[in-house]
């Protein structure tokens, strides 16, 4: 998976930079053909250093009609 990661999420069809643990499952799953639940995917990911990252709060500047949809 550390290439793949690498590769980033546009190169498995998602069009924004996130890695949720949905999209995490899915390339798993169809590369190395294991499945896993989605909650089950925290235990490797927590192994290999990965965490959760959310902002906590929207940005002040941000000018919600220049992002596009």
């Amino acid at each position: 998976m550390g290439r793949e990661s690498e590769r980033g999420p546009p190169a498995h069809g998602r069009a924004d930079q996130r890695w949720t643990p949905s999209r995490v499952k899915s390339v798993v799953d169809r590369l190395f053909h294991l499945s896993y639940t989605v909650e089950g995917m925290w235990l490797p990911l927590r192994h290999y250093g990965w965490s959760w990252q959310q902002p906590t709060r929207r940005s002040m500047e941000r000018d919600d009609h220049a992002v596009e949809p």
